[in-house]
């Protein structure tokens, strides 16, 4: 018998695996090929998308697979007082990501 009410069989939270359409709208913003609004419609469009495919497999939660955020923990990190982000020249073909320098490396474990 399948449970209509929480709590279910099986839940899952947080990240899924990126769609290559949003992969590339983000390396597009990045190269300024593409404006905020422009890849915030496709991550809505991919967002729905998701949101479709979670529904038609019949899950009772579903996530928007975290399609807004650029990496879990340096989401969490740049909300730590002295966490500052910024970003560096890299190497042509290095993979796209924005480096981050702590104020005191020392004050994240202490």
């Amino acid at each position: 018998m399948q449970r209509s009410e929480p709590p279910f069989r099986a839940d899952h939270v947080g990240s899924l695996l990126r769609p290559a359409a949003l992969k590339d709208a983000r390396t597009r913003r990045a190269n300024g090929e593409i404006s905020a609004a422009e890849l915030t419609a496709i991550e809505d469009r991919e967002i729905e998308r998701i949101i479709r495919k979670q529904e038609e497999s019949g899950l009772k939660s579903i996530t928007d697979g975290e399609f807004r955020r650029s990496w879990w923990h340096l989401d969490f990190l740049w909300g730590l007082d002295g966490v500052e982000r910024y970003a560096m020249d890299r190497p042509r073909g290095a993979r796209r990501h924005q480096p981050h320098r702590l104020s005191d490396p020392r004050s994240i474990f202490h």
